[in-house]
């Protein structure tokens, strides 16, 4: 069993990790040597996540003298200001503090990057069919199906009775 490039970038985080299974971790790293294009993902991928978690030890215990929030909204701050969800005046208070300390800021250009990869990553290991439409193709041509023969089925019936009905009136005026 050999892995794909796809499944390669998606057990990226989980070997970094060390959360795959002996046989996994073993593909996983026969992949890795033969491709070139997968190692040099994983290497910028695992130097972003190193990267990343030494950023978040500095961030958490970085105390702010002047300023009274605690480190979770600090850190809350930080992302808010990532995904552009900030006001003006906050925008301009991060950017400031981030001036201010220079090895901060190059760790958040890394954090930046890291969420470009991911982001890509994401797009990239789109399913090639789309299951859900072919799914409902077969509910409905079901649905359409059983609700032709019931529609047979109550006509029938109808038919049926009325012949029964037809010919009980019909013996009923004779007698």
């Amino acid at each position: 069993m050999s892995i794909s490039c796809e499944q390669f970038e998606t057990l990226m985080n989980f070997y970094l990790d060390n959360k795959l299974d002996e046989k996994l971790q073993q593909e996983f790293e026969k992949h890795l040597l033969k491709c070139k294009s997968c190692r040099d993902k994983y290497n910028t991928f695992k130097n972003i996540v190193t990267d990343l978690r030494e950023t978040y030890k500095k961030i958490k215990n970085y105390s702010y003298a002047n300023d009274s929030k605690s480190n979770s909204s600090i850190n809350t701050t930080i992302s808010a200001y990532l995904d552009n969800e900030l006001d003006i005046n906050e925008n301009v208070k991060v950017r400031k503090m981030f001036i201010s300390k220079p090895d901060i800021r190059e760790k958040i250009k890394k954090i930046s990057q890291l969420k470009l990869l991911l982001n890509s990553s994401f797009n990239k290991t789109q399913p090639k069919q789309d299951y859900s439409k072919e799914l409902l193709k077969k509910i409905y041509s079901t649905a359409y199906r059983e609700k032709n023969t019931s529609l047979i089925l109550r006509t029938l019936t109808f038919i049926i009775l009325s012949c029964i009905w037809v010919i009980m009136l019909l013996a009923a005026i004779s007698a």
